[in-house]
């Protein structure tokens, strides 16, 4: 037995017969009766791997949770990737981006940023057909730049001439458009992005392409992390 604030109360043992770590609650707008709790441990807690478990932080001043976002968290896990980049289309030229997905339930979720100098039109077509997918292939970068994880996608990266010659490397006929828009001179000020995710589904070949139908530069960021689902 002890005396807490006044008021004797049982030490409680855990399993290994060590005294449970208490402290008095002594936030009045949370009384009962003018009785203060007792906080054991904490109220919340999480386990952060197999053999830990840490109470949830709250911030001091405002007492609210603190998180960071899920695709944040997947930076801090290795499992974030990014390209980005620019080039300088004549007007007509158009620029390619043909990415393929792994035959896997480690699923991408996928963002881009597109700004450019002129006025642009760009399509997200889905189940699009490559004739060489691997040809001037680019390697994406991990967000973490100490992490050894590599992107499980395959993603090559073209200017072609004009629609007949990209056409004829990355046909879209049968293709599914998901996405579409003109921006640039006058439209959204010549930025556009997507910051809600999509998550692109397995085995299929993707082909994010940009018209251009007024020559200038045109900078690209795509960013996405790869994540099989818990459940």
């Amino acid at each position: 037995m002890t005396t807490i604030g006044g008021t004797t109360t049982s030490i409680t043992k855990d399993s290994s017969g060590n005294a449970v770590d208490i402290q008095q609650n002594v936030d009045d707008n949370t009384n009962l009766d003018g009785k203060n709790g007792l906080v054991v441990n904490g109220i919340l807690y999480g386990r952060i791997d197999a053999d830990k478990i840490k109470s949830i932080r709250i911030d001091a001043s405002t007492h609210s949770i603190q998180t960071i976002m899920y695709a944040h968290h997947e930076i801090h896990a290795g499992n974030h990737y990014f390209v980005d980049g620019y080039a300088d289309l004549s007007i007509n030229e158009v620029m390619d981006f043909t990415w393929m997905m792994p035959n896997t339930t480690k699923w991408t979720h996928w963002t881009w940023q597109l700004a450019v100098e002129a006025e642009t039109l760009y399509q997200v077509y889905e189940t699009a057909v490559a004739t060489n997918p691997l040809a001037n292939a680019v390697t994406p970068l991990n967000n973490d730049r100490n992490s050894a994880n590599t992107s499980g996608t395959t993603m090559k990266y073209e200017v072609q001439t004009n629609l007949a010659a990209a056409n004829t490397d990355t046909d879209v006929t049968g293709a599914t458009l998901i996405a579409t828009g003109i921006i640039g001179a006058g439209r959204n000020s010549g930025l556009d992005r997507r910051d809600k995710e999509i998550i692109m589904k397995q085995n299929t070949l993707y082909c994010l392409r940009s018209t251009a139908n007024a020559a200038g530069y045109q900078n690209f960021v795509m960013e996405w992390y790869e994540h099989t689902n818990k459940d």
